[in-house]
């Protein structure tokens, strides 16, 4: 079942489950025998902890290959992406716009870059704030933590330093520390002032350190990157904890690209694995078929890219979560078979999938390098 939401090509159903699951067990068994089971609320509970306990090793080859990011324990990107479910269920799973989405879940997940997975998930339905659903920060310390503004709060930022997190992340303009120390590109008069419109800038990077107040709390330094972008001549700003001496102002926004790393892996589940594609009005078997897409996802990382490890045949840095996504799409029936005992063995799977393995570099590359690689090139006692 899991593989044939993996498989490329049309829109999935639970027809086509039906069908490959006798295709690929042999087993005779009714349409509506196996509907039963897919709505059943046993199998829901035994994907979602599946899902929440899938863990793989991955070889140490692999972190060392990240080279800058060494430093860290690990690289976490945290967001949310909404799934589109059919309007049947808005009473269920409400959405936030009732035109568009009226019925629609909210995927929250923790993507670890260093082996391209999902560390942590978390199914909701859409309404409620993203930021009532966070994974234990605590398993974060001594790592680099990328975030967008849904999450931004001057309590959040505290935490994370309590707790040793090292982050980067956007700046609302609504918050307006009080510059404590310029660096460049802000005249030292407005040292004591807050960081707001009426501070003249100059130069296409701006770096100040700068307080932040929290009620009952001393205030707390953070540093501020400003990066002027040439189409508009406008300065978007980005917060982090770090010090120069860990990661200089111009590495500060390739940094922060790292982020689109789980918009892939939200892209790949949608667009390749299928899960915006439920036609289901049943409870149980929508959060079935999202959690099944979401271990395919797992399996797709688990086998294709420790293989490329240990394999060395392809060079981890060019290597996305899209890529995996597609390739594991192109291999998700064999993969079946193959895990059944049928018509192809291990052999015959491991050199069908070395021919596919060129295809996980990003075709882009060659014109040039991807985020993570720009990122790995940054030598952190660089001055």
């Amino acid at each position: 079942m899991i593989t044939t939401f993996s498989v490329c090509g049309k829109k999935k159903s639970i027809a086509d489950a039906h069908r490959n699951f006798i295709k690929h067990t042999g087993k005779d068994i009714s349409r509506s025998s196996f509907w039963d089971r897919i709505a059943n609320k046993t199998l829901l509970d035994f994907i979602e902890k599946a899902v929440l306990k899938f863990t793989f090793h991955i070889q140490e080859k692999a972190l060392s290959q990240l080279s800058w990011l060494c430093s860290f324990k690990d690289v976490f990107i945290y967001d949310a992406s909404p799934i589109r479910l059919p309007s049947g269920l808005s009473k269920i799973f409400p959405g936030n716009r009732k035109n568009h989405s009226p019925a629609c879940l909210k995927l929250s997940a923790l993507f670890k870059l260093s082996v391209r997975s999902i560390e942590w998930v978390k199914i909701t339905a859409q309404k409620p704030h993203d930021s009532k659903f966070l994974p234990d920060l605590n398993q974060l310390k001594g790592s680099l933590f990328l975030f967008d503004l849904g999450y931004f709060s001057h309590n959040f930022l505290h935490h994370l330093c309590e707790i040793g997190v090292w982050f980067v992340c956007r700046l609302k303009e609504n918050s307006h520390p009080i510059i404590t120390k310029v660096v460049k590109g802000v005249a030292k008069q407005h040292i004591g002032g807050p960081l707001d419109k009426n501070v003249n800038l100059r130069g296409k990077i701006v770096e100040v350190w700068g307080i932040l107040n929290l009620p009952g709390i001393d205030p707390f330094e953070l540093r501020f990157i400003g990066f002027r972008f040439p189409h508009t001549n406008q300065y978007r700003w980005y917060i982090t904890n770090m010090p120069d001496s860990m990661a200089l102002a111009e590495w500060i926004y390739p940094i922060y690209r790292l982020r689109w790393q789980i918009e892939l892996f939200f892209k790949s589940i949608k667009s390749m694995l299928h899960a915006d594609q439920i036609t289901s009005e049943n409870e149980n078997i929508v959060l079935v078929t999202a959690y099944s897409t979401i271990l395919a996802s797992l399996i797709a990382n688990s086998v294709i890219f420790e293989y490329a490890v240990i394999s060395s045949k392809i060079e981890v840095l060019s290597i996305t979560v899209q890529r995996m996504a597609f390739v594991f799409s192109l291999l998700a029936h064999d993969f079946a078979r193959c895990i059944l005992k049928q018509s192809i063995s291990a052999k015959t799977f491991t050199k069908l999938l070395d021919t596919l393995l060129p295809l996980l570099v990003c075709p882009n590359r060659k014109h040039r390098p991807t985020s993570l690689e720009t990122v790995a090139m940054f030598n952190s006692q660089s001055k």
